[in-house]
């Protein structure tokens, strides 16, 4: 049963926390938990970010919404936008599952296929983005800071309603990450709590992203300062398949050290691990989740591996969106 999130932007329900009981056997684990996002209004946590999205877009007057999208971010505003009247539209790139763009279309909403729309430096894409919102007198509602700094607020409350459920802040956090909003809303959101001593820790947060498009981790190993930009990237995880990462996501990482937390990591994870922890999550415990969505889930061997975490840890990984929306081939 879902419950009402109170002081949530818009009517939300709370999505489930399911404590996966099988699957922490499988690896040794003592407390595994998994908040299902799949079961938000699009199936997947971007629709979060799109209440916030569509209703900004009303405050300020504007009949369209324009966004791009691999395909969740898409479906998700088309559905919200669909409620109230709002025109979506939906850039994508020709390689985007056939299933998101389904959906896409059933909540009527406009598509235009521009090729290599994610394939580029994030200052070029940024710009075209916006010369295309103004070219519609749509509200540009790119779910990425850099570009709208309203929609991470969604985002955030993924992770009060972990703190709720629980009744305490887990010891880590697992995330799968592209653009990287949903990882520093989370990070937000739990220094948020501890700051007003609603929890008496800040989770350790970990970002996934696949190995064949890994911006984040790819900065972080170089020790760099910046995030660089990844030419074709490439995976079976259509929503973490990014050519560029928000700095916004470095800074968290490099901020969490020396504050008396444990500091946030970013790793990567190959396609064979994504299409085994798939198929773990799917016998194990009943739950069909699309590849992007348990990406963060498929670290977890190499993690306790390499000792970033005990298996008494008290764990949490949002899954991000229902298998329907991008089977593997």
């Amino acid at each position: 049963m879902l419950r009402r999130s109170e002081g949530c932007p818009g009517q939300q329900w709370y999505t489930p926390l399911i404590r996966a009981h099988r699957l922490a056997d499988w690896w040794g684990l003592e407390s595994l938990w998994l908040k299902n996002e799949s079961l938000g209004l699009s199936g997947s946590f971007k629709d979060r970010g799109a209440v916030v999205a569509v209703r900004e877009a009303i405050s300020k007057g504007y009949k369209k919404i324009l966004t791009a999208s691999s395909g969740n971010a898409g479906a998700a505003t088309a559905a919200r936008a669909a409620m109230y009247g709002v025109h979506a539209i939906v850039l994508v790139d020709p390689q985007a599952p056939t299933e998101k763009l389904r959906q896409i279309k059933a909540y009527g909403a406009e598509i235009k296929m521009i090729e290599g729309l994610f394939n580029q430096p994030s200052e070029q894409f940024v710009r075209t983005l916006k010369s295309i919102a103004v070219e519609e007198d749509a509200y540009l509602a790119f779910y990425w800071e850099p570009v709208n700094s309203a929609i991470i607020q969604g985002f955030e409350v993924i992770a009060e309603e972990i703190v709720y459920q629980l009744g305490i802040a887990p010891e880590v956090v697992l995330i799968p990450t592209g653009g990287g909003d949903h990882f520093v809303a989370q990070g937000r959101a739990y220094l948020r709590l501890w700051r007003q001593g609603v929890i008496e820790h800040v989770p350790q947060l970990i970002a996934v992203q696949p190995e064949g498009a890994c911006p984040l981790v790819d900065a972080v190993k170089a020790g760099l300062h910046y995030i660089p930009y990844r030419a074709n990237p490439t995976s079976i995880a259509s929503g973490l398949r990014v050519a560029f990462s928000g700095q916004h996501a470095l800074s968290l990482i490099e901020d969490s050290e020396g504050t008396g937390m444990h500091k946030h990591m970013a790793v990567t994870v190959t396609e064979d691990q994504i299409r085994k922890t798939l198929r773990l999550l799917a016998t194990l415990e009943g739950i069909w989740i699309e590849p992007s969505g348990v990406a963060a889930l498929a670290a977890i061997p190499d993690l306790l591996e390499m000792g970033a975490f005990g298996p008494d840890a008290l764990i949490v990984a949002p899954l991000t969106g229902a298998g329907w929306k991008d089977p593997p081939q």
